[in-house]
């Protein structure tokens, strides 16, 4: 089982938005394109498949919903497909704009070209990485061609996703984990991580420190503990910065909303947090999904993008991080809004002890949480099943 294709979510439709630009320049090819936007590191990109290569699998990174990229390589490779994507295009734009059915309305073509990328490949292993849309019907013809396709799931629940058709879900959510099993759904814990392999062009920037705190992440119903801490912060007159989307769901008159930047996302986000002198992760509270406590245990690959960047983190309390870092010698904790101020004025005030304990939370992660050790814990899931 050594060939694993890596399907990876069109987060915030970067992978789109960005192809469109890359195929301005006309001798622009699918593989070039792809090669460019993995190289930006924007989600994770290929940090699993390079880890995985290095232990001898051939691994592959498909981006199945970036329909630019997609019709380029349909363009290349399947002629037929490619003029049939065209010819449907008033029909789905009808079926998008008119009868809102956003995920459907280009879900069939779309399949047309993952199917014939994935023969063309001719994997073991199909490996969703995250929020990607599948039908039951769908991931049945997928099994006719690996010998296994699973899910990577960490985010609230969506209804009628087709969670028990895949071999088994790996989250890294401990709660996700108990739900799924409870389902009856054979799902396995593997936590976030970072790519060590970022070390090298994370150097190579300046890192002359730019603010206090930074807060990169974003908005919506189920963040308003998110909300009302960092309002509570910069009401203290904290020099924090905040980068993210969903300002709609932020006040209109508020200091937050006042301070929102756009989002940052790979090498902008890491570079952003080495010019910090710390950085605040805050948990969603998971108001918008169907019962299950996000509050509880941790799972947000934001826990180790700031540690891995060398950045001091201050991170919302919730049970497990004891089991990821050591408290107040890696990273630091938070209960409540007011002891975040406190301890942000504290080392603020403390700088070597903040740098300490940083530099001491980047060697834990970099050790412990890298890309390389996940591909190791992933494989003993892989040739167990």
């Amino acid at each position: 089982m050594r060939r694993i294709v890596f399907l990876l979510e069109d987060y915030n439709l970067f992978y789109s938005k960005q192809t469109e630009e890359l195929l301005k320049n006309k001798s622009s090819t699918y593989e070039t394109v792809l090669a460019d936007l993995i190289s930006k590191k924007y989600y994770q990109s290929d940090s699993m498949a390079q880890a995985l290569t290095q232990l001898g699998y051939q691994a592959f990174v498909i981006v199945p919903e970036a329909n630019p990229l997609q019709l380029q390589w349909a363009n290349e490779n399947a002629t037929l497909t490619y003029y049939k994507w065209l010819f449907q295009k008033p029909v789905r734009s009808f079926k998008s704009r008119i009868l809102k059915q956003h995920r459907n309305s280009y879900n069939s073509i779309q399949f047309d070209v993952l199917f014939k990328q994935l023969k063309q490949i001719n994997p073991d292993v199909i490996y969703f990485y995250s929020n990607i849309f599948i039908t039951a019907s769908q991931l049945l013809k997928l099994k006719t061609i690996a010998k296994k396709v699973i899910l990577q799931w960490t985010c609230p629940v969506w209804k009628n996703y087709p969670y028990q058709h895949f071999d088994f879900i790996i989250t890294a959510a401990i709660q996700l984990r108990e739900y799924f099993n409870s389902k009856r759904i054979k799902c396995y814990y593997l936590q976030q991580a970072f790519d060590d392999a970022l070390q090298n062009q994370l150097k190579s920037t300046n890192t002359n420190t730019q603010s206090d705190v930074v807060f990169i992440g974003n908005f919506s119903l189920g963040h308003i503990l998110r909300y009302e801490t960092l309002e509570y912060v910069l009401q203290q007159g904290i020099n924090l910065d905040i980068y993210g989307s969903g300002k709609n769901y932020v006040p209109e008159h508020s200091k937050v909303n006042k301070l929102l930047k756009p989002g940052l996302f790979g090498l902008e986000m890491y570079q952003r947090y080495q010019h910090s002198k710390m950085a605040i992760h805050i948990h969603t509270t998971g108001i918008e999904n169907d019962g299950i406590n996000w509050n509880k245990f941790a799972g947000a690959k934001r826990l180790f993008e700031i540690t891995g960047a060398g950045t001091l983190l201050l991170t919302s309390h919730q049970d497990n991080i004891k089991d990821l870092f050591e408290i107040d010698q890696e990273v630091v904790t938070f209960k409540t809004k007011e002891e975040l101020v406190q301890k942000i004025k504290y080392y603020l005030a403390h700088p070597q002890e903040a740098a300490h304990i940083a530099k001491a939370g980047q060697q834990r992660t970099l050790v412990h949480h890298s890309f390389r050790a996940r591909a190791k814990e992933l494989e003993t899931f892989l040739l167990s099943e």
